[in-house]
């Protein structure tokens, strides 16, 4: 199953954020900014997205600072994908988080 959201669904697109990373890691939503950081002992990564379009996303060996327009939640991939004029960017949660 896939969820998209464009920006204008602020509300909408911080609770799909919460609910697809809340099990993976620490969440924190505001009005501004949706954050998901991983326990870095298990991986160290983390990903943000902000009402203003930027977007963040680090991983071991990679990072991606970006605008995006509109986000694509992967919920059985476990993917969140980003587009906007940039172009494409998919965040896959790591293994390492989902067999933890």
């Amino acid at each position: 199953m896939q969820v998209e959201h464009s920006l204008e669904q602020w509300s909408e697109l911080a609770s799909t954020f919460e609910a697809f990373f809340s099990t993976y890691g620490t969440t924190t939503l505001s009005d501004e900014s949706c954050t998901f950081v991983a326990d870095p002992r298990k991986v160290e990564t983390a990903f943000s997205i902000h009402r203003d379009g930027r977007f963040t996303a680090s991983m071991p060996l990679h990072e991606v600072d970006a605008r995006v327009d509109d986000v694509i939640f992967g919920m059985e991939e476990k993917t969140l994908q980003c587009k906007g004029a940039f172009g494409e960017y998919t965040y896959r949660i790591p293994q390492q988080l989902i067999g933890a």
